[in-house]
């Protein structure tokens, strides 16, 4: 099965964010799933380009989220309550029906954060190598299996300005190519040509400002008593979809022992699914594995009844005898 890929943009949330859609195109042919991806850092859309290469029978909806080149590189919104209200918004101009949210490293944390917030838009929520962010925060303040070290990056990023200078320069971007090779679990394995490709759009200062004005404000709402009430009060409602994590074992930023510690603050059971050999950069180094964890729950997931379906039932049962629709009611159950 043959597959193409789309890009469009919509005005989400006072921003213009650019989202690629990749889906079948043979004819009559309807998508086994919807799958919103939501990227990490220092990503793009692009490097869920494997995947959808993987599974060219399901229909894919891959943001470049706030900040990021190709959408716009907005100034302001880089908080988690803005991000998460950006994507609400983006399934709406989809067209979106309670797709699947598969989510990684940033875009992990703001998957675990968003279906906090509004699980009844999504069906499932896959997450790939991040630990849900109050796991995380207190795996760092309390030194949990010296998680607080192994994100060493995060002090310089919260100077103004200066990260996104150096990283933009032809030396940074180097640096950046290296952040995702020298996190292989098996040297070798991750598309080099990918790599570039992602790191050659930072190529000025501006276009890295959003990616890193993400690790500043959620610094920031950590700190500010209202704000991070406000993400308590969040964290507070239990996540009522299923959850799974997927974890390449060879993580060396995050630790999965803490990572195994989610479900406490998800409120909810996780499945933990480990890839044993695989990095950070699951979706990089083996997109073939996350395709067989992403078809696994495809399979999985009952089949949901759409409004349409639903309406029309509902009409249905108005104009039938009283018999007839107690049968056809039963009938949806």
């Amino acid at each position: 099965m043959s597959q193409r890929i789309d890009h469009q943009y919509h005005e989400i949330n006072g921003t213009r964010l650019h989202v690629a859609v990749s889906k079948p195109t043979t004819e009559h042919v309807k998508p086994r799933a919807q799958v919103l991806c939501l990227h990490g850092f220092p990503e793009g859309w692009m490097h869920w380009r494997p995947l959808m290469r993987c599974m060219p029978d399901v229909a894919f909806y891959a943001p470049d989220l706030r900040g990021y080149p190709r959408s716009e590189l907005v100034q302001n919104g880089h908080d988690v309550f803005t991000l998460t209200e950006d994507i609400d918004q983006l399934i709406d101009a989809l067209g979106l029906e309670q797709p699947i949210m598969l989510s990684h490293d940033w875009g992990g944390a703001l998957g675990w954060i968003y279906a906090h917030r509004y699980a009844q838009r999504i069906s499932q929520l896959m997450v790939v190598n991040c630990t849900h962010p109050r796991t995380l925060v207190r795996a760092v303040l309390s030194f949990d299996d010296w998680q607080t070290l192994r994100i060493p990056w995060v002090p310089p990023f919260q100077v103004p300005y200066l990260p996104e200078r150096l990283l933009s320069t032809r030396i940074g971007r180097k640096l950046l190519e290296l952040s995702f090779t020298l996190r292989e679990g098996t040297q070798g394995k991750m598309d080099r040509d990918l790599v570039r490709e992602i790191v050659a759009r930072f190529d000025h200062t501006q276009a890295l400002y959003g990616a890193i004005q993400y690790y500043r404000d959620v610094v920031r709402t950590i700190l500010h008593k209202s704000q991070r009430q406000r993400l308590e009060a969040i964290y507070s409602q239990p996540i009522q979809v299923p959850v799974t994590l997927v974890w390449g074992m060879e993580d060396g930023a995050l630790s999965d022992k803490v990572a195994q510690k989610s479900y406490l603050d998800a409120g909810c059971p996780v499945d933990w699914r480990p890839l044993y050999g695989i990095g950070h950069f699951v979706d990089l180094e083996a997109p073939q594995l996350l395709a067989q964890e992403l078809d696994r729950i495809i399979k999985q997931a009952p089949e949901k009844t759409t409004q349409a379906e639903a309406l029309r039932t509902q009409t249905a049962a108005h104009t039938k005898t009283p018999a007839q629709a107690k049968r056809l009611t039963a009938a949806n159950e």
